[in-house]
């Protein structure tokens, strides 16, 4: 073994592949905007999905208003789990530290998006046909973009994901990725526009990012794991990205089902529900594919070290001394 893989690898040492991830997710917040605000494509897709939800409200299961408020609930449910499980590790591991970082993340996530909510405004298109007048007062030119729901359970998610140790992070990670992910497609389906909820993930994934390079640069010591007792995380991430691809897939093949871009265009005449499907799984998928990225990414900038090892390698002399002088220096 050479002496530079012998060495102790210290957490979050690559600092630009953090902002480098940071960037990316900014990026993708900007152009999910572009797509569904801006663009009549986009649009189009939202109203499409919005036509058969508000279909399946006034005729059909979502007429209930009991189920409407299980529903509605979900947000607030996964925000008292995580917040029981961040309570729980926070006092049993005495992270105080990483738990201050974590809170700062769920507050800066939730200001965020409460801050970009009044730039951020749905403006149908005109041209855009609507089965009722009135949904352009109850969904559109309303301030849901992203959606303070979605970020709320995200966030909460997040929250217990940062101070975690790296040997749970994949099980944590994936558990509170489900809660919030299923808490989004219910968000959808009372009263949320998918690209609201897909928005609320970046702007968490962004500040997740943020807390996890001052978590792991502030907790050394628990954010580094020996080689020897290392374990794989191919088992929480691998499962998070296969759901992600199967459900990004399962929402194309919904819309291709209902009848392709021309059923798009006569929705408010003719609302299918493979466009409800669709609508509920199109933030699902991404949701899982930022969980699963999240899981790999801070598994790989997890510290490395041999058991024994000190976490910081020896210091390097320019001039060492030679061995027969060395007693001359023992103190």
């Amino acid at each position: 073994m050479s002496a530079a893989s012998s060495r102790p690898r210290p957490p979050a040492r690559r600092t630009w592949l953090w902002v480098l991830g940071m960037l990316v997710c900014a990026f993708t917040l900007v152009a999910v905007h572009e797509f569904f605000i801006r663009s009549s494509t986009g649009q189009w897709l939202e109203q499409a999905t919005l036509e058969s939800r508000y279909w399946n409200i006034t005729q059909g299961p979502l007429q209930n208003d009991t189920l409407r408020e299980v529903l509605g609930a979900a947000p607030t449910v996964t925000a008292i789990i995580a917040g029981v499980i961040f309570l729980a590790i926070t006092l049993l591991r005495q992270r105080f530290v990483g738990a201050g970082i974590a809170v700062a993340v769920f507050l800066g996530a939730n200001i965020t998006t409460q801050a970009l909510k009044g730039v951020w405004i749905h403006r149908v298109d005109p041209d855009v046909p609507m089965s009722d007048p009135n949904m352009q007062l109850w969904w559109w030119d309303v301030a849901s973009f992203p959606s303070g729901h979605a970020t709320l359970a995200a966030a909460a998610a997040v929250a217990v994901f940062l101070v975690s140790a790296p040997h749970q992070r994949p099980f944590i990670g994936l558990f509170t990725g489900l809660l919030a992910v299923f808490s989004g497609a219910a968000i959808f389906m009372t009263g949320h526009f998918a690209s609201d909820i897909i928005a609320a993930y970046l702007v968490v994934a962004l500040w997740g990012l943020l807390g996890g390079w001052l978590v792991m640069r502030t907790g050394e010591r628990w954010n580094t794991v020996t080689l020897e007792d290392d374990t794989a995380v191919g088992a929480g991430a691998g499962l998070a990205w296969f759901l992600g691809v199967v459900f990004c897939v399962a929402a194309g093949l919904a819309l291709l089902f209902a009848g392709g871009w021309e059923a798009i265009r006569t929705a408010a005449q003719d609302p299918s529900g493979w466009h409800w499907l669709a609508g509920t799984l199109l933030p699902v998928g991404p949701g899982f594919l930022l969980c699963a990225a999240g899981i790999t990414f801070f598994d790989a900038e997890a510290g490395r070290r041999h058991h024994g090892q000190s976490l910081h390698a020896p210091q390097q002399s320019d001039h060492p001394v030679p061995p027969q002088f060395t007693h001359l220096y023992e103190v």
